[in-house]
C-alpha cells in the first residue's frame, strides 16, 4: 500500500517520514520533561548511541561493511565542535554571532571529509583487511590529541561550557570561571605593571638606619648580659588558671535573656534592629523564617530546567534529524543501491552502479552521523578528550548494533537502550552482591561478548531480525492450519 501511494504521490515517503520523526521527537520530549534529571541523562547518552548507530546500520546493515572506527570518527566530530565553538565568536562571510548549531554544522562537514577520505581506501579493502583499516582508525586519531596538546588539550582535553553561552566564549578571558569553561588563558600577553607609591621604601630605609647597626653586629660581640637566662622565662604562676576562663553560668541564660528583651533596653534595641518599626503582637521571635514568602523561591525551583534535561533534549533533537535523513536514503534509489553492492557487486556493475562509488558514499553517510553523534557525546559530558573516545567505544557500537539489528533503525535503538542499561543493571546488582571493583567495571564487557555469541548463533539478524523471524514462522504455522 505504500509502495503504491508513493508511486501516486512522489513526496508521500518524504511527508510518511517527517511525519514519524516528529511524533517520536514531541513524544521524547515530552518524557524528557516528566522524568528526573538523572533519567534524562540516561535519555540523552541512549539518544547519543542512537545517533552514531543510525550510521552503523546504513554501512554495516545496508552496505556490507565492518567498521571499527566509528568513535574515531565520533572524536572528530567532537573535537571539531569543541574547537570551533570555543575559538569562534562570529561565523566566516556572514558575520552572524556564533552558536552551537554552527558547531554542530561544522563537525558534521569534518565527519564528511573524514569519511571521504577514509572510505576511498575502504573501497578497495574488503572483510579483515576493511576491519583493520578500521581499527587502526581508532587507535590512531584519539591519540592525535597527544601530538598537539597546545590546540587539542593533550591528555586533559577540553573542557566546554554547555549550554553555549550566549555570545560565545571571550575571547582572552583569564577570569577562574573562563578558565574552568574552557577558555584559553592568554599568555603570550604582555605582563601589566603598576606603579608603586613615591614613599614606597621609607620605612625599609627608617627600619636599617634604626636597626641596622645592631643586626649587621657579629653575634660574637654579644655579652652574658644580652642573653636571656631561666629567670627571663614564665614561670607556672604567669600562666591563666581556671578561674580565668569563662564558665556556663557567665553566659546569659534563656530566663534572663527574654528579661533583657522585655526591658526599656531590650525594646528599644528590637526596634532598631526591625528599622523603628513596632513588632506585631504575637509574632514567634524564635521562628526567623516566620516573615520569610517562599512561594517565589519555590516556584523558581519548580521552574528551573535542569541541564541533563538540555542536553536530553539537544540529544533527541539531532537523533530525530538523523533518523529522519536516514529514512529518506534508505528507502529511496540510494538505499537499494547499497543493497545491491552488498548482494552481488558484479551484478551491480553490470547494471550500471558503482561499487566503488556506493561503498564511499555509505561511509561518507556513517561518518556524517557518527561525527554529529560526538558533537552531541561532547555536550553530555561536557569534556573532549582522548579517554573519551578509546577503541570501546568504536566496539560499543559494534555490539549495540549486533545485538539489536543490523538492518534496521528499530535495532540501532534497541541496541542503544542496551548499551545505556546494562552497565546501570550490573553497577546496582554489583551493589547488592558487594561484588569487587574489578569484576563490576568488567562485567559489563563480559555480558557483551556472551550476548554476541548467543545472539549469532541463535539469531544471526539481531533481537529485531529474531522477532520478525518468529512472527514470520507464527504466520507460516497459522496459515497451514487454517487451509484445508
Amino acid at each position: 500500500m505504500m509502495e503504491a501511494l508513493v508511486q501516486r504521490f512522489p513526496g508521500a515517503r518524504l511527508g510518511v517520514n517527517a511525519v514519524t520523526a516528529l511524533v517520536i521527537w514531541g513524544l521524547l520530549t515530552w518524557v524528557n520533561q516528566v522524568i528526573e534529571p538523572l533519567m534524562s541523562y540516561y535519555l540523552a547518552t541512549a539518544a547519543m548511541y542512537a545517533t552514531a548507530m543510525f550510521g552503523m546500520t546504513i554501512l554495516l546493515g545496508l552496505s556490507g561493511q565492518v567498521s571499527l572506527g566509528n568513535g574515531a570518527l565520533m572524536a572528530v566530530g567532537g573535537y571539531i565542535f569543541a574547537l570551533t565553538s570555543m575559538n569562534w565568536q562570529t561565523v566566516p562571510i556572514l558575520g552572524t554571532p556564533w552558536n552551537a548549531v554552527w558547531s554542530m554544522v561544522f563537525a558534521g562537514f569534518g565527519g564528511v571529509v573524514f569519511g571521504a577520505a577514509i572510505g576511498g581506501i575502504a573501497a578497495r579493502l574488503r572483510g579483515p583487511y576493511l576491519a583493520g583499516l578500521t581499527l587502526g582508525i581508532a587507535v590512531g586519531v584519539p591519540a592525535i590529541a597527544n601530538r598537539f596538546p597546545e590546540l587539542l588539550g593533550g591528555e586533559n582535553g577540553l573542557m566546554l561550557q554547555v549550554p553555549y553561552p550566549a555570545g560565545g566564549y571571550t575571547s582572552g578571558d583569564t577570569s577562574d570561571e573562563a578558565v574552568d569553561d574552557g577558555g584559553e588563558v592568554p599568555l603570550d600577553e604582555e605582563p601589566v605593571y603598576e606603579e608603586l607609591p613615591d614613599d614606597f621604601g621609607d620605612f625599609d630605609e627608617e627600619f636599617t638606619d634604626e636597626f641596622g647597626d645592631e643586626l649587621d653586629s657579629d653575634p660574637g660581640d654579644l655579652s652574658d648580659e644580652d642573653l636571656l637566662t631561666e629567670d627571663d622565662l614564665l614561670s607556672e604562676d604567669d600562666f591563666l588558671s581556671d578561674d580565668d576562663f569563662l564558665t556556663d553560668e557567665d553566659f546569659t541564660t534563656e530566663d534572663g535573656f527574654e528579661a533583657d528583651i522585655d526591658s526599656d533596653a531590650g525594646a528599644d534595641l528590637d526596634a532598631g534592629l526591625d528599622g523603628g518599626s513596632e513588632a506585631s503582637e504575637g509574632a514567634d521571635i524564635t521562628d526567623p523564617a516566620a516573615d520569610l514568602d517562599l512561594a517565589g523561591v519555590d516556584a523558581g525551583l519548580d521552574a528551573g530546567f535542569a541541564i541533563e534535561q538540555w542536553q536530553a533534549s539537544m540529544a533527541i533533537a539531532v537523533a530525530c534529524v538523523v533518523g529522519f535523513i536516514a529514512l529518506n536514503l534508505v528507502r529511496g534509489r540510494q538505499g537499494r543501491v547499497w543493497q545491491a553492492v552488498r548482494d552481488d557487486p558484479i551484478a551491480a556493475a553490470v547494471s550500471g552502479i558503482s561499487p566503488a562509488g556506493s561503498k564511499i558514499s555509505a561511509f561518507v553517510v556513517s561518518s556524517l552521523f557518527a561525527a554529529l553523534a560526538g558533537a552531541v557525546f561532547a555536550q553530555i559530558l561536557t569534556y573532549v578528550g582522548p579517554g573519551a573516545f578509546t577503541l570501546g567505544l568504536s566496539l560499543s557500537l559494534l555490539v549495540g548494533i549486533v545485538l539489536g539489528g543490523r538492518n534496521s533503525f528499530i535495532g540501532a535503538i534497541i541496541g542503544a537502550v542496551i548499551l545505556v542499561w546494562l552497565p546501570e543493571f550490573v553497577l546496582d546488582v554489583s551493589a547488592d552482591r558487594g561484588w569487587q571493583d574489578q569484576i563490576t567495571n568488567n562485567a559489563p564487557n563480559f555480558i557483551y561478548g556472551l550476548l554476541v555469541v548467543l545472539v549469532v548463533l541463535a539469531a544471526p539478524g539481531g533481537i529485531v531480525g529474531g522477532i520478525q523471524s518468529l512472527a514470520g514462522r507464527l504466520r507460516g504455522q497459522a496459515k497451514s492450519s487454517s487451509s484445508p
